[in-house]
């Protein structure tokens, strides 16, 4: 099973509890798979965290899985993970968090992708969103999660050592207050997922979203130049970040603001050149150097 087959992560996404089959899957897991892969299964992934994340490149003398190619590592980490838990108490419902902390060491591991740093899984904002365990083939198993913001993480293993642990809420809080990853870094850009119906439209390059986010069909419009509060975006910054001409376009027809400036204090042609997007940077220029009866604003330097 995998988030592509159920159009995860997508406007209308299920979760995996959701999807046919998938408790039956688990129960599998849990009776037949080995003692160890059993307790990973049972973690609940939602809200984890990365504590520690080490890895260690096996020497391919030392592989004997025939995989010489592909690079194989042992990878050594800690998650915490937060629970909540809700009791009812003759006096009445209250919530309590159940913190643990997972520690891991995968044997004869092959990451996706191989090199997890633009992923910046010890950021303060970075947290496990879905994790999933699957069965590839013959002694291999894969633990799959979603990071958000970041994006994706795989881990084909053939063997795991687990320990789980309670720990204070204090390690949990720790953990957050670690400076925040953000939008920044490479591709992929898993940031978007998560961001306004307009912008994350405007970033994709979907004109026909993007239409329907501002009209509002089926929900309230959006303003065209309404800052995404989480990212610090409009939808034109989203547009020119992501190199989209056709979204560019669109909005500027609508009447975007080109002057508007993102959290940081940029405006869409400040990311167009940061970002390297020539298509996007063409059309604002384009717009820049229309005639002055369209009460353009002057055009930047550079």
């Amino acid at each position: 099973m995998r988030w592509s087959r159920v159009g995860w992560p997508a406007v209308g996404y299920v979760s995996l509890e959701d999807v046919d089959g998938y408790p039956e899957h688990l129960a599998r897991l849990l009776s037949d798979a080995p003692p160890t892969v059993a307790a990973l299964a049972s973690v609940t992934w939602s809200e984890a965290r990365v504590q520690t994340w080490r890895i260690e490149e096996v020497p391919r003398h030392a592989d004997t899985s025939g995989a010489a190619a592909t690079p194989v590592h042992t990878v050594h980490a800690a998650f915490v993970v937060r629970n909540d838990e809700v009791l009812d108490t003759p006096d009445g419902l209250w919530k309590r968090w159940n913190h643990a902390r997972v520690t891991l060491r995968f044997d004869r591991a092959v990451l996706d992708p191989p090199d997890t740093e633009p992923l910046d899984l010890l950021a303060g904002d970075v947290h496990v969103s879905r994790g999933e365990l699957a069965h590839v083939d013959a002694d291999v198993w894969e633990l799959r999660l979603l990071l958000s913001p970041t994006g994706e993480l795989a881990v084909h293993f053939r063997d795991v050592v687990i320990e789980v642990r309670p720990v204070d809420e204090a390690d949990w809080s720790g953990l957050e207050a670690r400076p925040a990853h953000g939008w920044y870094g490479p591709v992929p850009d898993g940031w978007v997922e998560w961001a306004t119906p307009a912008v994350r439209a405007a970033a994709h390059g979907d004109v026909g979203g993007l239409s329907l986010a501002l009209d509002g069909i089926g929900t309230d419009p959006a303003g065209i130049d309404e800052i995404d509060p989480r990212w610090g975006f409009a939808p034109l910054h989203a547009a020119a970040w992501f190199d989209r001409r056709g979204t560019t376009e669109a909005l500027l027809e609508r009447g975007a603001d080109v002057s508007v400036e993102d959290s940081e204090g940029r405006t869409a042609m400040d990311l167009a050149r940061e970002r390297g997007s020539r298509k996007a940077e063409e059309v604002l220029l384009a717009w820049y150097d229309a005639p002055a009866a369209t009460g353009t604003p002057e055009r930047p330097e550079g």
